[in-house]
């Protein structure tokens, strides 16, 4: 089940035990109390935002850009806390081009700071919502920094490598210079060598005469 899933059922549970005033039991005769009664059903006031959260699900981009765009005109034109939450849900939400987690956390945290009148369950919706987009935050915050030193680290190997073959390429025209002149040093001796041997006959005393 998607994180998101999940998420929809934990906060329509938490929802629904905030709009109870009482639970009932059966007592036994020992005076035991009964199992817990079926949670109730999903309060109506939260039909709107999972209305709103169904249809920015993946799948359908155009769907998603539509239901984003009605939420904001709802927003910029109402201006009343459901109209704000639902257009940050929307926002929010994970798997559309435009999803702002850093927005939406904005806009929930600012509205719960101020006046409203948003009803408990629609709160406790708000808040765990909140909550979801502030994980968020922080891991798209963690990769961000990984992401950076990975680049950073990248950088530094590339730098170390071009040092490298600088200093490959340096003394390789050194060695270059001393093989040429090692290279000339021996055609020197040879020229010597050449010289010293052509002169030879030359130079040979002559023998002395019979007797």
């Amino acid at each position: 089940m998607p994180v998101t899933s999940r998420l929809v059922t934990a906060v329509l549970v938490l929802a629904s035990l905030a709009a109870c005033t009482a639970m009932e039991g059966v007592q036994g005769e020992s005076g035991s109390t009964s199992a817990a009664a079926a949670p109730s059903p999903t309060p109506p006031v939260l039909t709107p935002y999972l209305d709103t959260l169904a249809r920015m699900g993946p799948g359908d981009p155009a769907r998603q850009e539509a239901e984003l765009t009605a939420a904001l005109a709802a927003a910029q034109e109402e201006r009343s806390p459901a109209s704000v939450l639902r257009y940050a849900l929307a926002l929010g939400s994970a798997g559309h081009p435009r999803s702002n987690p850093v927005e939406a956390k904005r806009l929930i945290t600012e509205l719960l700071a101020s006046p409203n009148t948003l009803d408990p369950v629609e709160t406790a919706f708000a808040t765990a919502f909140l909550r979801e987009f502030d994980a968020r935050v922080e891991l798209y915050a963690e990769l961000a920094r990984q992401r950076e030193e990975s680049e950073l680290k990248l950088r530094s190997l590339d730098a170390t490598a071009d040092r490298r073959a600088e200093s490959l390429a340096v003394e390789n025209k050194a060695l270059r210079r001393a093989l040429a002149a090692a290279e000339r040093k021996l055609e020197a001796v040879a020229e010597m060598e050449r010289s010293l041997l052509e002169q030879a006959p030359e130079a040979a005393p002559e023998a002395p005469p019979k007797p």
